[in-house]
C-alpha cells in the first residue's frame, strides 16, 4: 500500500493505492489544492495523477465528498480505459455529480487561461462528457454493515462526522490464509461543534483494526476549538449583523465553501434570527454551486433533519442569487444585506466580485468563518490590514472594509480529540496522512499518549516514499 497523493505530506489530494497479487484498489483520488498559482496545482495534480495506471484499478473507493478527495477521480476515466466501480456511500452521487461538474468547469475555465497567458496547450484533466462516463462506475452502499465487493475486498461505512455523508472505511482484505482490516479515517469531524451541526450525522468511533491511515490536519498545537469559542463567536457573528445590517445599513459578506459550510453557516443565522419578525435584513446565496447543493441537501435529508432544513429554507429572509445579471444586480444595489458566497478562499467565484465591491467601504465588512490557505486572497485581507490596497486580478482596491476572522467553525477534528480518539483504537500501527510540518510533533504526541495506555501500537508519520505492508 503506498500514499501516492498530495496527503503523504500536506492537507490535499488525497489518494491511497492499495495493491495485492492480484488486484489493485484506489482509496479516494482527490485534488492537490496546496500550490500558489493555477498551474503549479494543474502541474502537482498530473504528476500524481500519473503514478496510477487506471485500467489496473478494480474500485476506487470514497469516503466523503470534498473535492480534495474526489476531484481527479474523472480524470482516470479521461486518461485511458479505466473499469473501476466507484463506491460511495448510499445518498452520494447527486452530489458528487454536482462536485464534478463544477470541478470541470472550473479547470477548463483555467486551462483556458494558462494556455492564453503561456502559448502552451495544456489539457483539461477531464470535461462535462467524462463527468457523465465516471457516474456510470458510481455504486451506493449502505453504512453500518459490511458489504462484500468481491471474494477478496469487503467494507463497512461509518460515520465521520465531518460534512453530510462522510465517513471512515473499514476496508477488509482476504489474504486466503487470513483477513486485514484496514481503517481510513479520511476526514474526521469537528466534536466541540458537533451539536450544532444538524444535517451532519454524528461521529462514530471504531474500536480496532489492523493498521490505520488516520488524518492529523488539524493537529498543530494551539489550534483548538471548544464549545465556548464557539458560543463566543456565535455571539460576535449577532453582533456584527446586528452592527452593520440593522443599525447602519451595510454589508456583511461571509465568504463560505458551498458544500457543507453554506447550509451550516444558513441554519447558525436562522437559528440567531429566524424567529425574529423585526430582522429584515436578506440573506443571499449567491453561488451556483452552493445553491445546486441545497438541493441536493433537500432531497438527501431524512426525518426530523429534512424537517428542519426545509423549515430553515422556506425562512422569508433567504434569496437564492442564481444567474450571473441577478448576481450583479444584488452587488450594485444598495442597502443592507448579508451575503454568503463562494469560494470561501477567495480563489475565484462570485465572492471575488463582491469583495472588490465590499473591501474600498469603511461601512461595510468581511466576516470569515474558515480557513484559508496562504497566499489566497482570504488570507492576503486577513493578514495584509496594514497594506492600503490590496491586488485582486491585477487590479489595485482600497483595504478599507472591517474584517472579522471567527475560528470555530472548522468542521475538522482537533487536536486533542485526534489523539484521544487514535489512542483508543486497538491497532498495530497509526499511518498520519493530511498533515503538515505539524505531523511529526503530533505523533511524538501520540505516542507518548499510546504509550501512557500501556499498548504498543507504532505511530508512522507518512511520507512520499512511505510504503505500507500489510
Amino acid at each position: 500500500m503506498e500514499v501516492v497523493g498530495g496527503n503523504a505530506e500536506d492537507v490535499t489530494g488525497s489518494a491511497t493505492l492499495i495493491k495485492t497479487p492480484e488486484h489493485s484498489y484506489l482509496f479516494e483520488c482527490g485534488m492537490i489544492q496546496g500550490e500558489h498559482t493555477i498551474l503549479e496545482n494543474y502541474k502537482a495534480n498530473m504528476k500524481y495523477i500519473q503514478r496510477i495506471k487506471p485500467q489496473e484499478l478494480d474500485y476506487i473507493i470514497i469516503g466523503h465528498l470534498h473535492a480534495d478527495h474526489i476531484g481527479m477521480i474523472p480524470t482516470l476515466y479521461a486518461r485511458g480505459k479505466c473499469n473501476a466501480k466507484i463506491v460511495v456511500p448510499k445518498g452520494s452521487t447527486s452530489i458528487l455529480k454536482e462536485m464534478w461538474l463544477d470541478s470541470s468547469y472550473i479547470n477548463c475555465r483555467d486551462i483556458e487561461v494558462l494556455n492564453l497567458k503561456n502559448d502552451r496547450c495544456y489539457e483539461p484533466f477531464y470535461t462535462e462528457d467524462i463527468v457523465y462516463k465516471a457516474l456510470n462506475y458510481v455504486v451506493e452502499i449502505d453504512s453500518d454493515k459490511i458489504t462484500n465487493l468481491s471474494n477478496e475486498l469487503a467494507i463497512r461505512y461509518t460515520n465521520a462526522g465531518h460534512i453530510l455523508l462522510s465517513k471512515q472505511c473499514e476496508i477488509y482484505i482476504n489474504g486466503h490464509s487470513h483477513t486485514r482490516k484496514i481503517l481510513f479515517t479520511s476526514d474526521l469531524g469537528n466534536i466541540a461543534t458537533q451539536d450544532s451541526r444538524i444535517f451532519v450525522e454524528d461521529f462514530q468511533p471504531v474500536t480496532s483494526s489492523n493498521i490505520v491511515i488516520g488524518e492529523c490536519t488539524y493537529a498543530a498545537k494551539g489550534r483548538q476549538c471548544t464549545k465556548e469559542t464557539y458560543k463566543k463567536d456565535i455571539e460576535k457573528i449577532k453582533s456584527v449583523i446586528e452592527q452593520y445590517c440593522v443599525d447602519n445599513n451595510a454589508r456583511v459578506l461571509i465568504p463560505s465553501f458551498s458544500l457543507d459550510r453554506t447550509p451550516y453557516i444558513l441554519w447558525i443565522l436562522y437559528s440567531l434570527f429566524g424567529k425574529d419578525e423585526n430582522f429584515k435584513i436578506p440573506i443571499l446565496v449567491d453561488s451556483p454551486l452552493a445553491n445546486r447543493l441545497l438541493d441536493c441537501y433537500s432531497s438527501i435529508l431524512e426525518n426530523s433533519k429534512k424537517d428542519l432544513f426545509d423549515e430553515m429554507m422556506f425562512w422569508k429572509n433567504i434569496k437564492r442569487i442564481i444567474t450571473p445579471e441577478d448576481s450583479k444586480a444584488a452587488i450594485s444595489s444598495n442597502g443592507a444585506k448579508v451575503i454568503l458566497s463562494s469560494s470561501g478562499m477567495l480563489t475565484a467565484g462570485r465572492s471575488v466580485k463582491w469583495v472588490q465591491s465590499v473591501l474600498p467601504k469603511e461601512s461595510d465588512c468581511i466576516l470569515f468563518m474558515g480557513y484559508a490557505g496562504e497566499n489566497t486572497l482570504a488570507w492576503k485581507i486577513k493578514h495584509e490590514k496594514e497594506h492600503k490596497t490590496i491586488n485582486i486580478n491585477g487590479k489595485p482596491y482600497k483595504n478599507k472594509c472591517q474584517v472579522y476572522d471567527l475560528c470555530s467553525f472548522s468542521s475538522h477534528m482537533q487536536r486533542n480529540d485526534l489523539i484521544n480518539y487514535y489512542k483508543s483504537i486497538n491497532c498495530e500501527k497509526i499511518f498520519l496522512v493530511h498533515g503538515d510540518s505539524n505531523k511529526i510533533e503530533f505523533k511524538h504526541d501520540l505516542e507518548d499518549a499510546i504509550s501512557d495506555c500501556l499498548k504498543s501500537t507504532k505511530v508512522v508519520a507518512v511520507n512520499k516514499g512511505t510504503k505500507i505492508s500489510l
